[in-house]
């Protein structure tokens, strides 16, 4: 029952109702046709399948059915579904439009949970639901379906998290950079007790989330952290939609190829910043949470473990030449900004082209950084031969100085 509780509190922390749309549907087979009449918000949307072909119509209101004349024979067939519906034999329940505020959520468990929730939903209840429809109160048919939507949620979830099969971030399928330090044994398979997959779920909930292309990221700050958070407030509007581009200040950015450790990188350095200001120090470590795949492509899912944030605060933040007065920002960022090829002098289609791969250096250096506290000289050398290549002549900034501190 504890558990249930728990679980509760984190649906309905998470569950966005703003523009679900729900669909009553019957149906009737007759011979090899199929007759479906499907009652929405907007009206009655009718069906007939057959091998001989199909059709949809929709009528705002019953009374229409008698003037379609080209139904001929069929209309007694969707007389006898409107029979149905009135009886509130409804055969199956469609639920559409429902989310999750977190991305990260919708996408690790939308298909598994928030698209079988329609399966879930007895007769019973699927009749006590359209009665409630048809008496036309909003306020109560909105409560019902609300609760109704909430129970089965927590049935499924509470299902999914003592089974193995949990298609989330808890059980990752991949990381990207197998040297990171990482919490989980793929081979041979270790268990979770439940205590420990609800703590995970959780954090997933409460992970600061942006979208780049085909990833999503998170970034988990431990409840000790709040200070993050607060920083953050002030840059970020909606936790669960950062702009990380806008966030980051580092000049011309293809955000669809920022990677994992630039996304942290972005929505850290300004915080660094503040906390030097207002002399506090980052003494934990932060989680960072990635899908790749999104859509209804097969999804890889990461889970990174950025330790000690106070070593890389001092090393790189803390003291008043780790910045740059007269331009307001740190070192560490403008050197970033100079390895981004988006910034480069050089014609837009060589950066088109070598996007990508300065982005993977970038990453690789941040990687290092974060979980190593030191700078990984081969990614450095692999940005400044790309540089001379590709002919920009602009220096590195601060490379020198970084390189020193750390």
């Amino acid at each position: 029952m504890e558990k249930r509780k728990k679980i509760k509190e984190l649906v309905e922390k998470q569950i966005d109702f703003s523009a679900v749309e729900i669909g009553f549907k019957v149906e009737l087979s007759e011979k090899n046709e199929r007759y479906i009449v499907i009652e929405k918000k907007q009206g009655y949307q009718l069906e007939k399948k057959s091998k001989k072909g199909s059709f949809k119509l929709s009528l705002s209101c019953l009374e229409e059915l008698e003037k379609q004349k080209k139904l001929a024979k069929d209309k007694s067939f969707f007389c006898k579904l409107f029979k149905k519906l009135n009886k509130g034999e409804i055969d199956k329940v469609s639920i559409s439009g429902l989310k999750l505020r977190n991305p990260i959520l919708t996408a690790s468990i939308g298909q598994s949970v928030i698209a079988n929730l329609s399966k879930l939903i007895s007769p019973e209840e699927r009749k006590e639901l359209y009665l409630s429809w048809q008496a036309k109160n909003k306020e109560e048919f909105q409560e019902k379906l609300y609760d109704l939507i909430v129970d089965k949620m927590i049935t499924t979830l509470q299902e999914k998290l003592n089974s193995n099969d949990l298609p989330t971030p808890v059980f990752p399928t991949s990381v990207a950079l197998t040297e990171t330090p990482n919490y989980y044994i793929c081979e041979p398979k270790e268990e979770y007790a439940l205590d420990t997959k609800l703590e995970l779920f959780r954090k997933l909930t409460d992970s600061i989330c942006g979208r780049c292309g085909d990833r999503l990221y998170g970034l988990y700050v431990p409840e000790e952290g709040y200070e993050i958070k607060e920083i953050l407030k002030s840059y970020v509007p909606d936790f669960y939609n950062v702009n990380i581009v806008s966030m980051a200040g580092a000049g011309r950015i293809n955000s669809r190829e920022i990677e994992p450790f630039e996304y942290a990188f972005y929505l850290l350095d300004k915080v660094f910043q503040e906390m030097f200001r207002e002399n506090k120090l980052p003494d934990y470590h932060i989680e960072l949470l990635v899908i790749e795949g999104v859509g209804g492509r097969k999804k890889f899912y990461s889970h990174y473990i950025i330790p000690n944030l106070n070593e890389i605060y001092h090393r790189l933040y803390y003291g008043d030449e780790k910045y740059i007065p007269e331009r307001g920002i740190s070192k560490i960022k403008a050197m970033i900004s100079s390895f981004l090829v988006e910034n480069w002098e050089i014609e837009r289609s060589l950066k088109d082209a070598n996007s990508q791969i300065a982005h993977f250096y970038i990453n690789r250096i941040l990687y290092h950084v974060f979980c190593h506290k030191r700078l990984d000289i081969d990614s450095i050398l692999s940005l400044e031969d790309l540089k001379i290549k590709l002919g920009d002549s602009t220096p590195i900034l601060f490379l020198e100085e970084v390189m020193s501190w750390m």
